[in-house]
């Protein structure tokens, strides 16, 4: 290589991710690089390294990886892990074969290559307009649009995908419940006994709800994970994959609608619309079954929503951890009846 840009080499750090440093080094890359990329690219001239998220001590860093090549200029993602995980590359290919390649209108990125050495997934950085910049905007038409292209994509999702990854079953739920609510208690937060009893009334609802089938699911399905293209609607981060009951993706979605209502526009209605219009357009697919668990569902992502916010210790996060704590028995109370 003639050219290496080391402009954010020394800008990201985390103990955490032993490989972090060798792979957001230029020139590491650029010895693994070839072997793994498309031949028909070229040969590799420069690679430059842009740090796109990173929050230290969760385990992973994403970054874009721009190249020059003799053939022209190409963007990956490239995503380092503290450990291995090749099992999401491999998913992503099955995924990708089942009816989610790269053309389809209903799609994932390409994945590209597993380097192991480094702990770095490698996919396409796909051209599209994240769906959460069109449902903060002021147009109610764009808005409803948006959320009737996630709904279409996830409910093909469910149809169709492989199952694959562990099973996530109502009683590792509770178990995971359980743990939310005891960082209120262990705490001694103002409102832990509003979590308590969102806890406890968790484990009511969930003795009353029947089996379901199980599907595919995402994980942490939300619009920030949902890119909008012309012809095409494509979902990334595919770090939680597993087999659920699919109305937990569906509540995911939803209650994440009621949190960015909150943070950007001041109410945790504020995208009811929105909401409504994903619900019914997912609904209508013919898998309407997924409503007898849909109350149990968002209420128990309200409270994993609130132990997250809780923790930040700032006032702003308080307050919306208590207001997630108060829509989750809104509810249990109203909905769930």
């Amino acid at each position: 290589m003639s050219k290496l840009d080391f402009s954010e080499l020394c800008l990201v750090s985390d103990p955490t991710i032993p490989m972090l440093q060798k792979a957001c080094d230029p020139i590491v890359l650029g010895e693994y690089l070839p072997e793994a990329l498309p031949s028909e690219w070229g040969a590799i001239r420069n690679v430059r390294v842009q740090v796109l998220r990173h929050r230290p001590g969760k385990g992973r860093c994403t970054f874009e990886v721009t190249l020059g090549t003799t053939r022209g200029c190409y963007s990956l993602i490239g995503k380092v892990y503290a450990a291995d995980r090749l099992d999401v590359y491999q998913a992503m290919e099955e995924i990708r074969r089942a009816g989610f390649g790269s053309e389809d209108e209903f799609a994932i990125p390409r994945p590209v290559a597993f380097l192991a050495p480094l702990r770095l997934l490698l996919y396409e950085k796909v051209p599209g307009t994240r769906c959460t910049v069109f449902l903060l905007g002021p147009n109610e038409s764009d808005r409803a649009l948006a959320a009737e292209r996630c709904a279409r994509w996830l409910a093909r999702f469910h149809s169709i995908a492989p199952r694959l990854g562990q099973v996530f079953r109502l009683s590792d739920q509770l178990i995971s419940l359980e743990g939310h609510w005891r960082c209120f208690a262990d705490h001694g937060f103002p409102f832990a006994d509003k979590a308590g009893r969102l806890f406890d009334q968790l484990k009511a609802t969930a003795l009353g709800l029947g089996a379901t089938e199980m599907c595919a699911g995402h994980g942490m399905y939300t619009c920030g994970q949902v890119l909008l293209a012309e012809g095409r609607t494509v979902t990334v981060d595919w770090d939680t994959y597993k087999v659920a009951d699919p109305s937990h993706d569906v509540a995911r979605m939803l209650v994440y609608l009621k949190r960015m209502g909150l943070k950007h526009l001041g109410s945790v209605h504020a995208l009811d619309g929105a909401a409504e219009v994903f619900l019914k357009t997912y609904v209508a697919t013919g898998r309407s079954y997924v409503t007898a668990h849909l109350a149990f569902q968002k209420a128990a992502i309200c409270l994993e929503g609130a132990k997250r916010d809780v923790v930040k210790q700032t006032r702003e996060r308080r307050e919306r951890a208590e207001a997630m704590l108060d829509e989750g028995l809104r509810i249990l109370d109203q909905e769930a009846n």
